[in-house]
C-alpha cells in the first residue's frame, strides 16, 4: 500500500497525465483539422473541464480596430458573447497580458470603468488565468479562463493554460497557410514552422507521448516515449502497440481495457511494459480515443515509484501507532492495518473517502485543527474525543504541500484512568473531610457518606441497614432515597433482600447488571426491582451485623471499579469501627457510671467509717488518758509500760484514719487546678518541717523550680510526704535531701532526691499500694499510706511518680507534672 506522499503524488501525477493527454490531443487536431473554429471552440472546452473552472475564451487581437474580439467562449451567455470585444489600448486587461513577461493569475477586482469587458463585470468574476498567444513581438490573441469563486491555481494549471495557448498559438498560424490535405504520415500543407512549434509542444513533454491510428500503429512518438520502451524514435513509427506488452498483458488489454475506451474514451491505469532489450517495467497509462478512431497514448514508468510504495507500506505495517494519510481534499490516501482496527472498517474501505463522511462527528471537533496545520504548515498534536468511536486519541498531524500525515492512539484508557484517578482523590479527600468533621455527630456524617456513595457511584440509593438473621429481620437505620421502602425504621425479611446475600459474602457484593449477572434470588429481584447494587457487611461484636449498600433501577454501563469498590470498602471500615466505638463507648460509659457509683459509695462508707471509728477512738483515748493520770502510781512497771503500748496504739490507730480519708478524697474533695508555683509549695513544706529539719540536723537544697498546673494543697501533701520521707530513712548519717525539676515532653519532671538508705529491688514494685510497709513499728514509724497518697495525688494531676533507688546509695522520686501552660488549651 503506497504512503499518503506517493499517493498524492499519484494523484498529481494522474492530473498531469490527464493535461498532457488534452495538450497532446490537441496537437493532434491542429495538424488535422481544417476547422480552426471548431478546433477554438474544442480548446477552451477542454479548459474549462481541466482547471475546473466556469468561464473560458479565446481573444484574437484586431490592431486595426484598436481592440480584441471573442473568437470562443465557454459559461458565457449568449448577450455577452454577440458583444464579446475588449480594448486593447494601454491599461486594458488585455494590454496588461500582452505587456507581461508570463501569465497573470490571482483574484479579479472590477474597477467599474467602460474599459473593463461586459464579459466579466456581468458575470461577476472572482479570480482567473490569462495568457498570451502568439510570441511577444507579434501576438496573436489571449487565452483566459475564470471562476466566480476565489480560487488557488496551481504551478500545473498555469502550465497547461501556457501549454494549450502554445497549440492555438500554431494553430493559428496554420490558418494563415494553404490547407491541403494530409497523409497518415503528417505530409501535410501545414507551414514547417508552425507544424515544429506544435511538435515541439509535445516533445518537450516529460512525458512518454505517442500517437496511434485507427490500425494500432504509432504514427507519431516523442523522445520520452521511444526512452521508456528504448527504442529510437523513428524505428517505432508503423510498430503495432502489442510489440510493447507481454503476451498475458496484451490479452487482458483487450478484454478489459478496450472495451472500457471504447464506452468511455479514456482510460487511466497502470500496466506493464516491454521494453526492446526484453525487460519489463510497470508504467502508468493514459488512452484517449479521437475522431479518426486513433488513440493518444502517455505513459511514465513508476517502477521505483511502486518499489518505495511496497517497501514503505512494509515500514507503514511496522508502525506500532494507527497511521492514516489525508489529501488536500480530506480524503484518505492511506490507514495502516492499526487505524483500521481502532477505526473499525478496512484499510480499503477507507481509502478514497473523505474523512468527514467516515466521521460526521469529526467535523466539530478535528477539522478546526486539522485545518489550522494545513494552512500554517505547523505541525499539531492533541487529545480529542470522537463520539463515533467513544473513545480518546493522542493526535499528531504533520502536514505537507500534498496533505496530511497523521498518527494516533488510543489513549482511552489512559483517560479513564486520570478520571478515575481524579474522582478517587476527591472522593477520599471528601471522605477524610466528612469523617474528621468534628462539628457533625455520627447521623450527620452518615447521611452525608451515602450521599457521596451515591455521587460517586452513579447509583440513586444509599442506605445502612441492621440485620438480625436469626429472626429473619432487616431494618434501615439510614438512607438517602426517595423509595418509601427504603426509609429509616422501615422493616421487612431479610430474605427478601439483596442483603441477605450481602452478610453471606465475605467480600464486597458487586452486581453491576443484575437481569444478566443474577447474584440475587428472583424473589428479591422482583421486590426490589435493583439492576445495579454493590453491598458490604459490617461485623460488629456480639455476632451482630449492619451493612451499607449503594443501588439503582438501571443497569451501569461499566462494572465496578477497584477504586469504586475501594471506597464502598472504606465506608465500611470507618461504620465498622465508629460502631464498635460507640459500642465500646456504651460499655465504658456504663462502667464509668458503675465505678463512679462504686466510688462514691466507698467515699461514703470511708467517711462514716472514718468518723464512726474516731469517736469510740478518741474515748479509748481519753478513758487511756485517765488512768495514766489518776492511777500510774498504783501501776507496777510492767503496767505502765502496757499503758503507753495502748495509747501509741491508739494514736497509730487515729493516724491510720486520717490518713484513710484523705486518700479517699483525692479525687472528691480537691481544688480545681490552677498555676501553682513549686517555689512557694516547697517553701511552705519546709516550714511544716521545720522541726524535723533543725532535730535530724537535715541539708535540704531546692534548685529553681517551675509553675505548673495542679491544687496547691494537694501538691503540698505531695511533697511533704516525699520530704519527710527523705528525712526519716537518711540512715546513720545526716540527711541530704535535693529537690530539682526539668523540662520533658509530658511536662515539668519534679525530682526528689536523697542518701538514705535507699530500696530493695523487690520491694520497690509495692512501695505504693496502700498499707504497705517497708519497716516494722519498732523500726520506723508510719502508717503506710504516705507513698499511696503521693501516687494518688499524681495521677489526678495526670502525672506519673517514678523510683529510682540502690540500698545503701539513696533514692530518686521523680514526679511528672503538667505545666502551667496547659490551663491555657
Amino acid at each position: 500500500m503506497t504512503s499518503p506522499s506517493h499517493r498524492d503524488a499519484d494523484s498529481a501525477t494522474a492530473a498531469r497525465l490527464r493535461r498532457q493527454e488534452v495538450v497532446t490531443d490537441l496537437a493532434r487536431r491542429a495538424l488535422e483539422s481544417d476547422d480552426f473554429d471548431k478546433f477554438v471552440r474544442d480548446a477552451v472546452t477542454v479548459v474549462v473541464d481541466t482547471v475546473n473552472t466556469e468561464y473560458a475564451n479565446v481573444l484574437e487581437l484586431r490592431p486595426a480596430d484598436d481592440e480584441a474580439v471573442l473568437r470562443a467562449g465557454v459559461g458565457w451567455d449568449d448577450a455577452a458573447s454577440e458583444n464579446g470585444t475588449v480594448p486593447i489600448g494601454q491599461e486594458s486587461r488585455v494590454d496588461d497580458v500582452l505587456r507581461s513577461d508570463g501569465p497573470i493569475v490571482g483574484d479579479h477586482e472590477s474597477d467599474g470603468t467602460g474599459s473593463e469587458s461586459a464579459l466579466l463585470t456581468t458575470h461577476d468574476v472572482a479570480s482567473g488565468i490569462r495568457v498570451a498567444v502568439g510570441s511577444g513581438d507579434e501576438p496573436w490573441g489571449v487565452l483566459e479562463t475564470y471562476s466566480s469563486e476565489r480560487h488557488a491555481y496551481d504551478d500545473p494549471d498555469v502550465e497547461f493554460l501556457q501549454r494549450v495557448a502554445d497549440v492555438l498559438s500554431s494553430a493559428a498560424e496554420n490558418v494563415a497557410s494553404d490547407r491541403d490535405s494530409r497523409t497518415k504520415q503528417a505530409d501535410r500543407t501545414v507551414s514547417k514552422p508552425s507544424q515544429e512549434r506544435i511538435v515541439r509542444t509535445l516533445e518537450t513533454a516529460s512525458e512518454g507521448i505517442s500517437l496511434l491510428d485507427e490500425d494500432g500503429e504509432f504514427v507519431y512518438v516523442n523522445d520520452a516515449y521511444a526512452d521508456l520502451y528504448r527504442y529510437d524514435p523513428d524505428e517505432m513509427l508503423g510498430m503495432h502497440w502489442e510489440a510493447l506488452c507481454p503476451e498475458d498483458v496484451v490479452d487482458e488489454i483487450h478484454e478489459d481495457v478496450f472495451p472500457r475506451l471504447s464506452s468511455g474514451g479514456t482510460w487511466t491505469g497502470e500496466a506493464i511494459g516491454l521494453r526492446s532489450d526484453g525487460t519489463q517495467f510497470v508504467e502508468d497509462h493514459s488512452l484517449s480515443m479521437t475522431d479518426d478512431g486513433g488513440m493518444v497514448c502517455v505513459v511514465r514508468d513508476v517502477t521505483k515509484q511502486r518499489r518505495l510504495e511496497e517497501e514503505l507500506g512494509e515500514v507503514y505495517s511496522r508502525i506500532t501507532d494507527a497511521f492514516i494519510g489525508l489529501d488536500p481534499d480530506w480524503t484518505f490516501t492511506h490507514a495502516n492495518d492499526r487505524a483500521a482496527d481502532l477505526i473499525g472498517a478496512e484499510s480499503q474501505e477507507l481509502i478514497g473517502r473523505s474523512l468527514w463522511e467516515a466521521f460526521p462527528d469529526a467535523e466539530s471537533t478535528l477539522e478546526s485543527k486539522f485545518r489550522t496545520a494545513m494552512a500554517t504548515q505547523e505541525p499539531a498534536s492533541f487529545e480529542e474525543y470522537v463520539p463515533s468511536l467513544d473513545a480518546w486519541f493522542e493526535v499528531n498531524a504533520y502536514p505537507s504541500e500534498t496533505g496530511l500525515s497523521v498518527y494516533f492512539r488510543d489513549v482511552t484508557e489512559q483517560k479513564t484512568f486520570e478520571r478515575e484517578l481524579r474522582e478517587n482523590n476527591w472522593t477520599l479527600q471528601r471522605l477524610y473531610e466528612i469523617t474528621a468533621d468534628s462539628e457533625h455527630g455520627f447521623d450527620e456524617k452518615v447521611d452525608l457518606l451515602l450521599e457521596l456513595g451515591r455521587e460517586r457511584l452513579g447509583l440513586d440509593v444509599g442506605f445502612v441497614a441492621s440485620i438480625d438473621a436469626d429472626r429473619d429481620r432487616f431494618e434501615v437505620d439510614y438512607a438517602i432515597s426517595e423509595d418509601e421502602r427504603l426509609q429509616p425504621g422501615t422493616t421487612t425479611s431479610l430474605s427478601e433482600t439483596y442483603c441477605q446475600r450481602t452478610i453471606e459474602s465475605d467480600e464486597l457484593l458487586a452486581l453491576d447488571n443484575v437481569p444478566s449477572q443474577g447474584g440475587v434470588d428472583d424473589q428479591s429481584y422482583e421486590r426490589w426491582d435493583f439492576d445495579a447494587y454493590v453491598g458490604s457487611r459490617i461485623s460488629l461484636d456480639g455476632g451482630q451485623y449492619k451493612t451499607i449498600c449503594f443501588a439503582d433501577s438501571s443497569t451501569r454501563t461499566a462494572p465496578f471499579t477497584p477504586a469504586e469498590r475501594s471506597f464502598v470498602e472504606l465506608a465500611t471500615q470507618w461504620l465498622s469501627y465508629e460502631l464498635e466505638r460507640q459500642q465500646y463507648q456504651g460499655e465504658l460509659e456504663e462502667l464509668v457510671a458503675e465505678l463512679e457509683e462504686s466510688n462514691e459509695r466507698l467515699e461514703h462508707f470511708a467517711y462514716a467509717a472514718s468518723h464512726d471509728l474516731q469517736e469510740p477512738l478518741r474515748m479509748v483515748t481519753s478513758y487511756l488518758t485517765l488512768i495514766e493520770s489518776r492511777y500510774d502510781d498504783a501501776l507496777d512497771e510492767d503496767g505502765q509500760e502496757f499503758l503507753e503500748f495502748a495509747v501509741d496504739g491508739a494514736d497509730r490507730m487515729r493516724q491510720m484514719i486520717d490518713g484513710l480519708l484523705a486518700y479517699s478524697r483525692v479525687d472528691t474533695r480537691g481544688d480545681p487546678f490552677a498555676p501553682v508555683d513549686l517555689e512557694d509549695v516547697l517553701a511552705e513544706v519546709q516550714s511544716d518541717l521545720q522541726m524535723q529539719i533543725e532535730e535530724t540536723d537535715a541539708d535540704v537544697t531546692i534548685e529553681s523550680l517551675p509553675y505548673v498546673a495542679g491544687d496547691s494543697d494537694q501538691l503540698r501533701q505531695l511533697f511533704q510526704n516525699l520530704l519527710s520521707n527523705a528525712i526519716k530513712y537518711s540512715g546513720d548519717e545526716p540527711p541530704r535531701v535535693h529537690v530539682s525539676a526539668e523540662q520533658s515532653d509530658e511536662g515539668w519532671a519534679v525530682s526528689v532526691r536523697d542518701e538514705g538508705i535507699g530500696i530493695e529491688s523487690n520491694e520497690i514494685d509495692g512501695i505504693f499500694e496502700l498499707f504497705q510497709r517497708l519497716h516494722t513499728h519498732d523500726e520506723e514509724s508510719g502508717t503506710g499510706i504516705g507513698l499511696a497518697l503521693c501516687q494518688r495525688i499524681v495521677e489526678r494531676h495526670d502525672g506519673e511518680i517514678e523510683v529510682d533507688s540502690e540500698p545503701g546509695e539513696g533514692s530518686r522520686f521523680t514526679i511528672t507534672l503538667p505545666p502551667a501552660a496547659a490551663l491555657e488549651g
